[in-house]
């Protein structure tokens, strides 16, 4: 059985995700590297890979002690989030004071639609949605949906930014919202949508 921890971070409030099942593990989104590390440790999580949503500093900014703990491990994301990661302007480091600037063989750009396999053979399944940011990239996982800020129920995307697209954004909205009407939705702030199982 899948399962899952949110955890509210302390930037933004911007939610990252263990999700594990039969004892292995992946991330999505690593903000504060230190609750989540002592909740996969606490719980024997063997983790797998580090799935990021999209390259804004409030989802990535425990990347560095995430690479430094787990030197072996994937991080995925998409072409244009690779690149964010090693440009403190596009990831948004530069304004927190905090620059990331990372280039690793370890990030791996993944395609539409690409299927990876972990968590005992149940595939985590990426779909490309840019318009918030270039790099934003979703997961389904079973019945769960992870929308980054690509779709926050009842919530405006932004997309003022250099890297953003307002009608791609519009279209990954409404795309996503239909998608989650039969899932668990997950997003990158804000409350978790049970709409397989609802009141």
């Amino acid at each position: 059985m899948l399962q899952f921890k949110r955890f509210i971070n302390s930037v933004f409030s911007s939610n990252s995700y263990v999700v594990f099942r039969q004892g292995k593990g992946i991330i999505i989104d690593i903000g504060d590297f230190e609750p989540i590390n002592a909740f996969i440790k606490e719980n024997g999580i063997e983790l797998e890979a580090l799935f990021i949503t999209h390259t804004h500093y409030d989802h990535i900014y425990g990347i560095r002690e995430f690479m430094t703990n787990y030197p072996h491990l994937p991080i995925y994301t998409s072409e244009f989030g690779k690149q964010a990661f090693n440009k403190s302007n596009w990831n948004f480091s530069r304004y927190h004071e905090d620059e990331i600037c990372i280039t690793s063989e370890r990030i791996i750009a993944l395609n539409d639609g690409a299927d990876i396999p972990c968590l005992e053979n149940q595939a985590v399944k990426a779909i490309l949605t840019p318009g918030h940011d270039k790099s934003c990239v979703s997961y389904l996982i079973s019945d769960y949906l992870f929308s980054g800020d690509s779709y926050i129920p009842d919530v405006k995307v932004i997309a003022s930014f250099p890297n953003s697209n307002k009608e791609d954004a519009r279209y990954w909205y409404a795309r996503l919202k239909d998608l989650s009407a039969n899932m668990i939705l997950c997003p990158g702030h804000g409350d978790i949508v049970d709409n397989l199982y609802p009141p």
